[in-house]
């Protein structure tokens, strides 16, 4: 029998609150597999858009198979080769990527250029993006913010490099829950292009911390929406989910609204699919790997590779100036972090890595 010396953290698919720490064997790789034990999890609200979608069309609690009315929430990661059947990956070679949260996991290995690629056929639906475990250095300075903002920055580069390229000069890009890290790192990027505006949205409670990071030109709260003064053409980047969120934008701006792209699911009661009623544009989901792989495609990968790296580590170099990392540890302080992200109670200013001991 084996060893129960290790966990997983079970979320009730009809209540994403309501978790469960559930003692786990330690799973023996076979040929070609390896077996990671995960070091520290990265807890931001991309966790959270991961457990909401859980059950959509693109569905994250499929990736780690959970007993029944049970998911295991998929977040990124560091964790480090335990026991390799794969006679090109090396027992303590520390990864980068998206994990279950749980003490260990088997993966079938494809080594890449980069790292491994997991090849199990139960995941075979998850983009390349999500499969791909990437090799990374031991811990530093940065280790902790580069965990917290790794997941998140390529939706903030990509949207940017799309935004750039379809949006009309003079044209005016409004963004909600602006105060959310990948809509601050979005708004970073669109500050250095000087025909376009950038509003950000925000609750009144994070108002002054979003005006503080001089990212967006303008800052407003949900509740300026009714009575502000756009003119078009306006570019509608929402990351809350939120059905009510997107009607008052829509109410208030429908004339001049010229797209709307749906990119996260920040808010408690976002929604997978946008509300019915709208008028045009039809609200569509922005796939971050789909416009990688268009951009890879299009300049080569390694050139590529070397602008995101570059504005990266921009980007990371800043963010201990506004980026406070909690660390914790165990599988309790896991839980209840993942109760805050879904609760929305984070402040911006925050993010957790939780250790795994």
């Amino acid at each position: 029998m084996p060893e129960l010396d290790g966990w997983d953290l079970l979320v009730e698919r009809n209540d994403l609150t309501a978790t469960e720490i559930r003692p786990a064997p330690t799973p023996a790789p076979g040929p070609g597999e390896v077996r990671l034990a995960a070091e520290t999890f990265a807890m931001t609200a991309i966790t959270a858009t991961y457990a909401r979608l859980g059950e959509s069309e693109l569905p994250f609690f499929d990736a780690f198979a959970a007993p029944g009315g049970h998911g295991r929430v998929p977040t990124w990661g560091y964790a480090r080769v335990e026991e390799s059947r794969h006679p090109e990956i090396a027992v303590g070679t520390r990864y980068f990527g998206f994990l279950p949260m749980s003490t260990h996991v088997v993966l079938s290995a494809s080594p890449t250029a980069r790292g491994f690629a997991d090849t199990a056929p139960e995941r075979d639906y998850l983009h390349p993006w999500y499969r791909e475990y990437l090799q990374a250095g031991e811990p530093d300075e940065l280790d902790d913010h580069r965990l917290v903002l790794g997941p998140l920055y390529p939706a903030s580069f990509n949207l940017a490099e799309f935004l750039i390229r379809e949006t009309a000069a003079g044209g005016t890009v409004l963004i909600t829950s602006a105060s959310s890290k990948t809509a601050l790192g979005l708004a970073g990027l669109l500050a250095a292009r000087e025909d376009l505006t950038t509003i950000g949205v925000t609750a009144p409670a994070h108002a002054d911390f979003v005006r503080k990071m001089r990212h967006y030109d303008t800052v407003l709260t949900y509740g300026d929406l009714s009575s502000a003064e756009l003119t078009g053409p306006v570019v509608l980047v929402d990351f809350t989910g939120r059905a009510d969120r997107l009607r008052a934008v829509y109410a208030r701006f429908g004339a001049v609204l010229e797209d709307a792209l749906l990119v996260g699911y920040t808010h408690p009661g976002a929604e997978i699919e946008p509300p019915p009623g709208l008028t045009d544009p039809e609200p569509w989901i922005f796939f971050t790997p789909s416009e990688e792989l268009r951009l890879i495609e299009k300049e080569g990968e390694e050139s590529y590779r070397a602008r995101y790296r570059r504005a990266e580590e921009a980007f990371l170099g800043t963010a201990s100036q506004w980026l406070t990392v909690r660390r914790l540890v165990g599988p309790r302080a896991l839980a209840a972090t993942h109760r805050s992200l879904i609760e929305g109670t984070v402040p911006p200013d925050t993010a957790t890595v939780v250790t795994v001991a």
